[in-house]
């Protein structure tokens, strides 16, 4: 078994190296411009800074009382990559005991008409990006990230990247849960592999909440019975145990009409669900030590944009502080940036191959989780616009195409002054 996994993550490591998007040699920084570019949000590169936990630093509480602010074990001290004098504070953060990540979410509504038969569903906003924290609180201290199983409560928040707010920026409640679960060979324990819902109803109508945490054994089909079969599902299932990712939603119905036997027929509904990846960010301490011995490390998984998934390759300089990826699938682009604390930001999105007719804008965030960054959790919100060739302009117009999707990688490959194979 040992020499099985050492061949295939040589040949994962080789398929890495030979890729386009990692013949670059020679890296060009281009310091002079980070005041153009976004690191998060609205914060520019040249502004950010390793010792203060990005975004997640001073979240909002939610109305069920969730612990105050303060900055996330793991994320200060230790060799910064960046060393910027400059602060920038978010309104929005991830408060301790929370698991911070990405998420994509959006909005939906339906309505009914004066009768009973008749009933309309009013599409979907597109998909949107979003910071997201997840709270699992277990009535036992003893289950963790891996180990344990019981009930509890999680409470969700999420806060949008875009111009799209949710109509619901959080679960509204404590929501019941049960950690852990399965039987046998299947049985995953932990508060990453979780079920949690609930329900009520009242005079003027219903509310519901709920949240998943897909489990991360093999042989379950917790998440490709969600997302489908393809490379993000197949992530989940060698992601760290400190990495949950899953699905969140809310939904709220107000009786509009009707007598009280047949009320529940008429009703207008609103609603935000999504997908999320979301953990403990790995400890500076130990991105310190792989930037002082000059570690490469290299990520495969996938990516979902809730409809389709694709695949991702991410390789990892932590020396200089730099990474490269290549997402292959609906868009088929490559990014690149720089690593700030447990962060990843890009500063390039372009075609992946050569030659494309397509040019590329948008970004790429994401950070590194577990006590060994084993895995890297992220969204990607990219805009494809295909301009045709002129001798084919006037059988074809120019399109344009917009991707918003959540990924996950998980470590496959590490080189460098003393590494060790994943």
């Amino acid at each position: 078994m040992k020499t099985k996994r050492t061949v295939i993550a040589a040949c994962i490591a080789t398929l890495f190296i030979s890729g386009t998007v990692f013949a670059k040699d020679n890296w060009e920084y281009h310091e002079s411009g980070w005041n153009n570019v976004n690191s998060y949000g609205k914060v520019a590169i040249a502004q950010d800074s390793v010792s203060q936990w990005g975004p997640w630093e001073d979240f909002v509480e939610p109305a069920a009382g969730a612990p105050s602010p303060v900055a996330m074990p793991g994320m200060s001290g230790g060799d910064q990559y960046r060393n910027n004098p400059i602060v920038v504070r978010l309104p929005e953060g991830c408060a301790t005991g929370n698991w911070c990540g990405y998420a994509i979410f959006r909005n939906s509504a339906s309505g009914g008409e004066e009768t009973m038969t008749r009933y309309y569903y009013k599409p979907s906003d597109p998909w949107s990006a979003g910071l997201f924290a997840l709270t699992p609180t277990p009535d036992d201290p003893s289950i963790t990230a891996g180990s344990g199983r019981g009930e509890g409560t999680v409470f969700w928040r999420v806060t949008p990247l875009g111009t799209t707010d949710p109509t619901f920026s959080d679960s509204g409640t404590n929501i019941p849960a049960n950690f852990g679960g399965g039987y046998g060979w299947y049985r995953d324990d932990g508060l990453h592999h979780f079920h949690a819902y609930a329900g009520n109803e009242t005079d003027s109508g219903w509310e519901s909440s709920s949240a998943t945490g897909f489990s991360h054994n093999w042989l379950s089909s917790e998440a490709s019975s969600e997302v489908g079969y393809g490379w993000f599902a197949l992530a989940v299932k060698g992601a760290d145990k400190e990495v949950a990712v899953g699905t969140f939603e809310r939904e709220v119905a107000t009786y509009t009409s009707g007598n009280e036997e047949y009320r529940y027929w008429d009703e207008t509904t609103a609603r935000t669900n999504g997908y999320y990846v979301a953990g403990i960010a790995t400890p500076q301490a130990y991105l310190a030590d792989q930037q002082a011995r000059d570690i490469r490390a290299y990520y495969a998984g996938g990516s979902f944009d809730g409809f389709s998934q694709g695949k991702v390759l991410i390789q990892v300089q932590f020396a200089p502080g730099t990474w490269q990826g290549q997402w292959t699938g609906a868009m088929n682009f490559k990014a690149e940036g720089n690593i700030s604390g447990a962060n990843i930001n890009s500063n390039s999105v372009s075609a992946l191959y050569s030659g494309s007719s397509s040019s590329y804008a948008g970004s790429v965030q994401g950070t590194f989780y577990g006590q060994q960054a084993g895995s890297i959790g992220g969204v990607s919100s990219v805009t494809k616009t295909y301009t045709p060739p002129v001798d084919a302009r006037i059988a074809q117009m120019p399109s344009t195409q917009t991707q918003t999707a959540v990924f996950l990688v998980n470590k496959v490959y590490s080189t460098g002054s003393s590494a060790t194979p994943e």
